[in-house]
């Protein structure tokens, strides 16, 4: 299936996000917390199809709200949540023999399966470091501490210890393309 003209993702996020706020908090705050999104967006929350793409805008409200509403933390235990449940099953057994730094790099094949755009690249400097790059992607900085949250527990979740997560370029301070360096223990 071609990916749609308007930068999108894929709808599974919206599922990620509901299922959060109702295992984090409570029936009440997830109302409270619908509440505080556009009719269209909260309506998602519980009925978009996770092969359908929305627009890469809608995550970037919804990181925005997440912090809004539950605290500046919130985005450290949503991706854990999120990393946890993407990684499951099957899969959730072979990481224990993947390397940190291999998890990653499988992940980030992936990831024209849940993004229209953007194009990563992994360079594996070490066993324990490594510099992730990703070309034609510029929605928000909220994505940029996004994705680097996602490395870091992508890394935690393959067993790398204490992971460090540096933001060295940004297309938000003027480069050509985001850049992490990723080490850990």
């Amino acid at each position: 299936m071609p990916h749609p003209e308007v930068p999108s993702d894929r709808g599974e996020f919206y599922g990620a996000v509901a299922e959060w706020v109702l295992n984090a908090y409570d029936k009440d705050r997830y109302q409270r917390f619908k509440e505080t999104l556009h009719p269209q967006l909260a309506e998602r929350l519980e009925n978009a199809d996770p092969a359908e793409w929305y627009p890469v805008e809608d995550s970037r409200v919804m990181y925005e709200r997440i912090v809004a509403s539950f605290g500046k933390d919130s985005l450290v235990s949503f991706i854990r949540f999120y990393v946890s449940r993407a990684i499951h099953g099957f899969i959730r057994g072979l990481v224990s023999f993947i390397p940190p730094l291999g998890l990653a790099k499988r992940a980030l094949a992936l990831w024209n399966r849940f993004h229209s755009t953007g194009r990563p690249e992994i360079e594996m400097i070490d066993k324990n470091h490594g510099i992730i790059t990703l070309f034609d992607w510029d929605y928000s900085p909220i994505h940029c501490k996004v994705h680097a949250l996602w490395f870091a527990e992508l890394i935690r979740t393959a067993g790398g210890k204490n992971p460090v997560v540096e933001h060295t370029h940004c297309v938000h301070r003027g480069d050509e393309f985001c850049r992490w360096e990723v080490g850990f223990e």
